[in-house]
């Protein structure tokens, strides 16, 4: 029998099957997320703590009567929120980390990060004062030398503990009114925004280790002599516009664990550009495509009314397709010679009636060419496409599995007529349960294909569940990678890291593993294996247009 961790439930002291499941498997929660929720809490509530090592996974496999698959995805986004890390060969523990940052891409705010661990904090508002920028200061800023802005001393406390100093200079030309604002009771970054209008959407952070020195100390409750972690940083609002910079005094022994970014201005350039960062205009480009894929999914669902479609898998590549065809791919349409244009085969060809809305977008097919419909006589477009290069549908689809070795072929065939054409293919996760995959995927790593790159739409669901229950692929990225690709895995619904992910060409072929949500958008279907295949119906398509239209709304 396992040894028992310290501060965890013993295998005697977890529920058996008399006295009912830990885990609800009726409940629209996950599996994984009820696991993920249980670890998390203990280790809230310090019955884990730091250092410690959490079960084995045949123990919580054993305990929670789950498979090992679920029990990894809990132990996954524990480790990307921060709480766990794993080491080789000894296992998973919690992290040593002081202040756990979930794994978000937002900029750090220590009012949120408290409130979102649910800790009661007060703040101290020592000095504040509308000062001339000093030179650094402006500098960070972008103010000319002497420019106005609100310089602040907080302290922030938990459980009447000093816990960090916060010394921030405003840019007030970006925040008009700013100066006047309840710091105690309204966090500086819900200020910011409401001043400027903007969103908090960029930091740039910097970690130095100093010496708390007799003026901080007295404000942290430590020695003069005390090492601390003090944090610089720099923030941005959406446009770009620097709005403030600050340094953070943490007490001595605190750290921060999985500080990131979100809604950053991401280095991903525009396809025919000489390159940069992604402006916010290309975001909210790229963003709409994905929206007006999601509507177009919903009208071809509602056309046919009663007739089961593939809504789920089509929603969760709405932002791959969006990007394929609307950043990354030289389409033929957009002054490229029409055969050097860039070649798309979408393997997991259920889920095309996301593609066509992107096509419509991109030019390559007409308002007419849907109109006629999917099926009849008069129908150019089709439920499972077929061939249609002139339409940018370079293959025909059905059988899963077939798409990529006819990608890799492509890519071959475009190397011999010395062409720089790249060929995407878009392939599901349940879909690489199928051994044809690897059989292509072993040809294009042999052959160094570097004008190919996969796109796997991973939103963890197939037609008859979880992927990880079905079969566990584990790690897709890994098995590329065994095969001779480069492989980089992001969020499949952040537009700008898919353009950055998938502007990359190198001399092998890549991977680009996509982790999405299976029915994205759509909040009756987020996350529900029965829509893999689902008719939609008039209440369901009312409720549909709604939320895409606050979506649409919400896109800035």
């Amino acid at each position: 029998m396992p040894m028992p961790v310290a501060g965890f439930p013993t295998p005697e002291a977890m529920p058996t099957p008399d006295s009912g499941p830990a885990l609800d498997p009726t409940l629209d929660t996950p599996l994984h997320a009820q696991l993920a929720v249980l670890i998390r809490e203990a280790i809230d509530n310090r019955t884990l703590r730091r250092g410690d090592a959490i079960p084995s996974e045949a123990d919580l496999m054993a305990r929670y009567h789950v498979s090992r698959g679920t029990v990894r995805r809990a132990i996954r986004t524990l480790v990307e929120e921060g709480y766990l890390t794993t080491r080789k060969g000894s296992g998973t523990f919690v992290a040593e980390g002081g202040l756990v940052r979930s794994g978000v891409r937002r900029p750090l705010s220590f009012a949120r990060l408290l409130s979102d661990r649910g800790l009661d904090f007060s703040t101290r508002v020592l000095d504040r004062q509308v000062l001339p920028a000093p030179g650094a200061v402006a500098t960070e800023l972008s103010l000319a030398a002497g420019g106005t802005t609100l310089f602040m001393r907080r302290v922030r406390s938990v459980a009447g503990e000093p816990l960090v100093c916060q010394e921030s200079w405003e840019n007030l030309a970006a925040c008009p009114g700013l100066a006047e604002a309840d710091f105690e009771h309204e966090s500086l970054f819900d200020a910011v925004e409401r001043c400027s209008g903007r969103r908090v959407a960029q930091s740039e952070v910097r970690y130095l280790s100093l010496v708390a020195g007799a003026e901080h100390a007295a404000y942290l409750g430590c020695e003069a002599a005390d090492p601390v972690l003090v944090l610089e940083q720099r923030i941005a609002l959406d446009d770009g516009t620097p709005v403030e910079w600050s340094l953070t005094w943490l007490r001595p022994g605190e750290s921060v664990a999985g500080v990131s970014l979100e809604d950053q201005v991401d280095p991903a350039p525009s396809h025919g550009t000489t390159g940069g960062p992604m402006t916010a205009a290309e975001r909210r480009r790229l963003e709409r495509g994905a929206l007006a894929v999601r509507r177009g999914v919903v009208e071809i669902a509602h056309r046919y009314e009663g007739m089961p479609f593939h809504i789920g898998g089509a929603l969760s590549m709405a932002e791959v397709v969006s990007v394929l065809v609307g950043h990354a791919m030289r389409t033929g349409r957009d002054g490229t010679p029409w055969e050097a244009r860039d070649r798309l085969v979408v393997s997991k060809a259920h889920a095309s009636v996301a593609l066509y809305p992107a096509l419509l977008e991109a030019g390559l097919i007409s308002r007419e060419d849907l109109e006629r419909g999917l099926l009849g006589p008069d129908a150019v477009l089709f439920k499972h496409p077929r061939r249609d290069p002139a339409r940018g549908i370079e293959a025909s689809g059905g059988s899963l599995g077939m798409g990529l070795g006819y990608a890799a072929g492509l890519a071959v065939a475009l190397g011999r007529k010395g062409l720089d054409s790249r060929v995407f293919c878009v392939v599901g996760d349940g879909e690489c349960d199928e051994g044809s995959v690897w059989e292509s995927a072993a040809f294009a790593g042999y052959r160094r294909l570097g004008n190919l790159t996969v796109v796997v739409d991973a939103n963890g669901m197939q037609l008859d569940g979880a992927t990880v229950d079905v079969l566990d692929n584990g790690p897709l990225s890994r098995k590329f990678a065994a095969f001779g690709f480069e492989c980089e895995e992001v969020d499949g619904h952040d537009v700008a890291a898919l353009a950055r992910a998938l502007d990359v060409r190198s001399e092998r072929p890549r991977c680009v593993v996509a982790h999405t949500v299976k029915g994205k958008g759509l909040s009756f279907a987020e996350g529900r294996v029965e829509w893999h295949d689902m008719a939609l119906d008039e209440a369901h398509y009312r409720q549909a247009l709604a939320e895409l239209a606050a979506q649409g709304e919400a896109i800035a």
